[in-house]
Formats: C-alpha cells, sequence, structure tokens
C-alpha cells in the first residue's frame, strides 16, 4: 500500500516526537536492550496490507523458543502531516533509540528504506537492512546498496498488465487510478513503463492476428472519490481499469484503499485489476498482487537468520518475492472471463461452495419449514371445530354487507353519470374555445404581419399600431393557452415521462418568449444532464408560466434571466426579474387559482399562471417556490425530482382535482 502526499514543512524534533510514536508490538519486552528487529513501515498500522504483514511476523517470532524483540515505527500521513528534515529523524531516533541496539532492520516501501539507508549506519552500528519493495532498481542508488537482502514485492506490475490486457482482448486504454501521493505516481510510472515494454516485446503479432494493439495510458488520480467512481461508469468497453492505491482524495477525506478499491469496481463499466492482496475480494478481478503475509515472512525470516548467524545471500534463481497471480471467482463470472485465460498457478478465491455446502442451509431451512407446517396444520384442525358456528355467521354478515353495497354502488353510479356528463359538457366547451378563439386570432396577427409588409409602417405611426394590433393578439392568444392549459390539467390529462433534453427545451421556451418582445438571458447551462425524464410538454407549459409572468410585470425593457442546474439529484430551474415583487403575505397566496397579487391587478392576466406551474410540478413530484430578489424583484425557483422518485400513481395519470 502506498502512503498519502505529505506537505512538506519542517516540524520541530519535540513535536516529531509527540506525533510519530513507535508501537510495542504484542510480546515485546523492554526497550533497554540489545538485539532485537526493528520493522519500520512507510505506512498506516491499520491499513490491510501492514496489519497482515506484522501479524505474520508476530506468529513467526511466537514460534521461537526464545524471545525475540520488535520495534515498531509508521511514517504514515495520518499520525504525521508533516516530513521533518534528516537532522530531526536523526536526533529523534537516537533519543528514543539510546538504548537499544536493533540486530537488524526491516523497511516497508521506499520512504521507510532511504530513511534507513541514510540514518542506519549512524544510530544503529552495522545493523543490517532488509528492504520491501517492488522494484529496487526504482530506489536512490545509495538506498538500493544499503540493503543487505531484497525481498521484492515483485516484478506484478508487468503481469498484472499482461493479465488484464490478455483477459481483455478489447482494450486498447488502460486508465490507472490512484491517490495524488508520490509513491502512486512513481506506481503510474512503473505501469507505464510496463506497458511500453510489452508494446516492445510484442510489436507484430503475426501475419494471422494482425498487428499488436497500441495501449493509451491514463491515469485519474487527485479527484474526489465520486469522480472517479462517475469517470469510470462513463468508460467505453475498449478500456480496462488498473487501480493501485487510494487512502485520500483530493478533498483530503481519508479511506480504507480496500473499500476504495470496492467502491471504484462497483462502478466501473470495465474489468478493475489490482495489485495488493487485501483488494481482492473487493470486486476487483485480480491481478499479479503483492501478498503481505509472503513479504512478512521472508523479511522475518531473513532477520531472524541475520540474528542467528546463519543467513546467506540467496542465489540468482532465489529472488525472494512475494507476489503471485490471483483472481476473484465472482469477478471473473462478472465480465464473463474465462478460467482458460489465467496465467498457470493462479489462485481463484471466492469460488461458490461444494454441493453439500450450498445446500445445507436449504434442507435445514426445509426441515423447519416442515416443522411450522406441522404446527399450522395442528392449528387448523382445532380452528376447524368452530367453523360451522364461524361460517352461519359470516354468512349472514355477508348478507347484509351485500344489500348495503349494492345501494352505496347505486349512488356512486348515479354520480359517476353526472359527472361525466359535466366533464362531456366541458370537453365541447374546450373544443369550441379553442376553435372559436385561437382560429380568429391567428387570422388577426397573419393580416397584421401581411400588412406590414404591404404598407410603408414608417408613415404616421402605421408600425406601431400594427406592432399593437400583433402584440394583442398574441396577448389574447396567450391568455386562451393558460386557461385551456389549466383546465386541461383539471381534466386528468396523463403525464406523460419520457426521456428529453432540458438545453434544448430552455432555448425553445426562451426563443419563444424572443418573439412575444421579452429580454430573455439564458444562463450557462453546461452542468445539465443530457437527458432527463419527465413531461417535457407540461415543463414548457409551466416555464412559458414563469417567463410570461416575469414579462408581464417585470417592467419595461428589463431583462429575464433563465438559469438550470442540478442540485443534488434534483433538476432546478429559476426565473428572475425586476418587477415590483410581492408582498410578503401573498407569497403563499399567489399559487392559488385566479389569485392576483395587490402590486399586478392593474395589469392584464388572469391569475391561473402561477397556480399552473404549482399543478404542474406537483404532478412531477416536484414544487415550486418564491424568493424575494436583492434590489428588488422576485426570483422564482422551480424543483423536479428525478423520474423514479415519482410515485407510480402519478406515472399513470394525474391525481383527481390536479
Amino acid at each position: 500500500m502506498f502512503a498519502s502526499r505529505m506537505v512538506r514543512r519542517p516540524v520541530r524534533p519535540l513535536a516529531l516526537a509527540a506525533v510519530l510514536v513507535g508501537l510495542a508490538w504484542p510480546g515485546v519486552a523492554a526497550a533497554a536492550t540489545s538485539g532485537g528487529v526493528l520493522f519500520v513501515s512507510s505506512f498506516s498500522p491499520t491499513v490491510r496490507w501492514t496489519e497482515a504483514m506484522l501479524a505474520t511476523v508476530n506468529a513467526e517470532l511466537a514460534g521461537r523458543d526464545r524471545p525475540i524483540n520488535l520495534y515498531a515505527e509508521f511514517l504514515d500521513r495520518s499520525r504525521l502531516p508533516d516530513q521533518p528534515d534528516a537532522a530531526e529523524w536523526a536526533a529523534f531516533l537516537a533519543s528514543k533509540y539510546r538504548d537499544v541496539r536493533p540486530g537488524a532492520i526491516i523497511a516497508d516501501g521506499a520512504p521507510a528504506i532511504t530513511l534507513m539507508a541514510d540514518l542506519g549506519p549512524r544510530l544503529f552500528g552495522g545493523a543490517p537492512l532488509i528492504g520491501i519493495f517492488p522494484d529496487f532498481n526504482d530506489l536512490p542508488e545509495a538506498a538500493a546498496r544499503a540493503t543487505t537482502m531484497r525481498v521484492t514485492t515483485g516484478p506484478h506490475v508487468d503481469r498484472t498488465v499482461d493479465m488484464a490486457l490478455d483477459q481483455w482482448p478489447e482494450a486498447s486504454r488502460l486508465v490507472i487510478v490512484s491517490d495524488d501521493s508520490g509513491p502512486s505516481h512513481h506506481l503510474a510510472g512503473i505501469i507505464r513503463a510496463a506497458v511500453a515494454q510489452r508494446a516492445a516485446r510484442q510489436p507484430d503479432r503475426g501475419p494471422d492476428r494482425g498487428p499488436g494493439r497500441a495501449i493509451e495510458v491514463r491515469h485519474l488520480h487527485d479527484h474526489r472519490i465520486e469522480d472517479l467512481e462517475s469517470a469510470l461508469a462513463a468508460l467505453p468497453s475498449d478500456s480496462v481499469v488498473l487501480y493501485t492505491h487510494l487512502s485520500v482524495d483530493a478533498l483530503d477525506r481519508h479511506f480504507q484503499p480496500e473499500q476504495a478499491a470496492a467502491r471504484m469496481a462497483k462502478a466501473s463499466a470495465v474489468p478493475v485489476y489490482a495489485l495488493f492482496e487485501p483488494d481482492i475480494g473487493s470486486g476487483v478481478v485480480g491481478g499479479a498482487v503483492n501478498d503481505p503475509r509472503a513479504a512478512g515472512r521472508l523479511a522475518i525470516q531473513a532477520a531472524l537468520e541475520l540474528l542467528d548467524g546463519t543467513w546467506r545471500p540467496p542465489a540468482a534463481d532465489e529472488a525472494p518475492y512475494s507476489s503471485g497471480p490471483m483472481v476473484d471467482w465472482r469477478a471473473l463470472e462478472r465480465w464473463g472471463i474465462r478460467e482458460t485465460a489465467l496465467p498457470p498457478g493462479t489462485e481463484i478465491r471466492h469460488r461458490p461452495p461444494s454441493l453439500f455446502e450450498a445446500h445445507f442451509a436449504e434442507a435445514l431451512a426445509g426441515l423447519v419449514f416442515i416443522g411450522m407446517l406441522s404446527a399450522a396444520l395442528a392449528l387448523i384442525s382445532v380452528l376447524f371445530v368452530q367453523r360451522g358456528r364461524l361460517a352461519r355467521a359470516l354468512r349472514d354478515a355477508n348478507s347484509r354487507l351485500e344489500e348495503r353495497v349494492a345501494a352505496r354502488t347505486r349512488d356512486i353510479e348515479r354520480a359517476l353519470t353526472g359527472e361525466r356528463e359535466a366533464r362531456q359538457r366541458l370537453r365541447t366547451f374546450l373544443d369550441m374555445a379553442t376553435h372559436e378563439f385561437k382560429t380568429p386570432l391567428a387570422v388577426i396577427d397573419s393580416a397584421a404581419q401581411m400588412l406590414e409588409m404591404l404598407v410603408d409602417t414608417a408613415k404616421e405611426g402605421v408600425g406601431r399600431r400594427l406592432t399593437l394590433i400583433r402584440s394583442s393578439a398574441r396577448r389574447v392568444s396567450d391568455l386562451v393557452e393558460t386557461c385551456l392549459a389549466g383546465e386541461r390539467i383539471d381534466e386528468e390529462l396523463p403525464v406523460r415521462f419520457a426521456p428529453f433534453d432540458p438545453a434544448a427545451l430552455i432555448g425553445r421556451v426562451a426563443e419563444r418568449q424572443r418573439g412575444h418582445g421579452a429580454i430573455v438571458r439564458v444562463a450557462d447551462s453546461a452542468g445539465l444532464p443530457a437527458l432527463w425524464t419527465a413531461d417535457a410538454d407540461l415543463l414548457g407549459i409551466a416555464l412559458d408560466a414563469l417567463l410570461d409572468n416575469a414579462r408581464r410585470y417585470g417592467g419595461e425593457g428589463e431583462a429575464i434571466g433563465l438559469e438550470a442546474g442540478r442540485d443534488g439529484g434534483a433538476l432546478v430551474f429559476a426565473v428572475a426579474d425586476r418587477g415590483p415583487g410581492i408582498p410578503e403575505e401573498e407569497r403563499e397566496r399567489v399559487f392559488e387559482k385566479y389569485y392576483r397579487g395587490s402590486a399586478t391587478r392593474d395589469k392584464p392576466g388572469t391569475g391561473i399562471g402561477l397556480n399552473l406551474v404549482r399543478t404542474i410540478a406537483e404532478l412531477h413530484g416536484g414544487s415550486v417556490f418564491h424568493r424575494p430578489r436583492d434590489g428588488g424583484g422576485s426570483l422564482f425557483i422551480l424543483v423536479l425530482p428525478p423520474a423514479d422518485a415519482v410515485p407510480p400513481e402519478r406515472r399513470a395519470g394525474r391525481p383527481s382535482g390536479a
């Protein structure tokens, strides 16, 4: 695992002593001794990698007849937010271990190896250094040279890259996911080199298979974890993900790396591979993972041999590696990866249980069910004795109930017949109003438009009068549209939920209002979703009503602001004007049908528009409310939740009396 990035600010030795605590692990003797093993980790003791490694180390020590002291130091960010310089480290460690001379030092990770290579000889004499690291060629030369024994937690990167690209053959893009720490960037560089080496190894796959794939490498780091989930969910199918480590995101929120791996694997649209054994089981496919237990076992065995004087340098073909191929069977099934595509010797975890194990719980549940059924049958037998008496009483009650239901049904049928007749008359009136009002208005507007083209509009105010005729015709047409829309919604027309483009809808509504002479300024809609599910026709009526309200009462020549965006999971529209505003005592009543505010009663209107907006919002499970603006004017905000939050009965049709 990799520690988070550190803020490089000097810290005093006393502060260092306060935040860096050496843990006396279980089974450790007092510090005033010589010998023992000093374990220095670059990572937090709460990370599963470190926990598993130290658990293995303690298990090895517990099996010895002669007790061995173990001293542990951790360089993790959660306990040490600042990074001291070498002099402060030397002063602190010299003070803490003035009475201790470890016989061997185990250093896990680049920061710990580099620090011990620099300070170890001065503070602990000739104590041999055992390093745990993926590739010692990537360490500074002095640090690599100072390691007596090397436990190589690789080469696993190139093998994991090969596994990912071989098992997902359509991949042309490798996406690295990590935090923004220095070790994470270092590991990303190793991954890039592994991809380049793979391309160099197979520039051409032969005449039957074509040329080798050109793999694009992309590194996602220094993001919020939610942004990483969204990015992985949007990846095309020609991608594959390699998760390295994430313990802190761009908002400095801390995570367990395996928990972050689980979130990445769940959100990703393509397979996710990993490099560390604790991540197996979180949803990742797997990889040539780094096993902390193997690393801890190799390191402590070498340390004990050094203390006993029996250690010998390993031969070139005996290089101690702590990694191996490991996969999660459930992830293989999820992505359709066959076991024949796995490297030889791959450990498969979370395979389904055997037939006996799989059905043992079912058999036990069956026996419990049979017992419960027997008890129920016994109870039924007891109740059957009373059946005759209860059946007679029930028949009498049913007869009386049927008579009452029949009488009530006749009353309801008469009422429904009257309501249907009334609704039929209302529909007839609406059809008549549509024809008798809108057709003449369209003729008037068309004639005025034709006159504008045929006569000299600059002569004696002719153009102004023709413009007045057209605007008056449009005003009456808008009034008819608003009234008809309100009545049609009262008629319980169905709400038709369907995907639509919110930005396109806003553009159409704004353009219609500009045709009526309004000055509409639409805010940047880049944050809007590409698609939203709602009744776009009804939503267009609501926005038209809000903009028309702002145009009528917002003041001559004043611009109307129209803004839309996301607020959590909801879609929000805001319409702002510079009109007279609404008194506080009227802010709820303006949404009542036919109610007109005191500040606007001298202007034409019906009092239907805002009531219509509220009705449409409620049909979508949303709301609309008013806020006064600083400097005068009104702000109306329309909030629509996602379609899946709307009750099913509202998707089928409008509620009665809407």
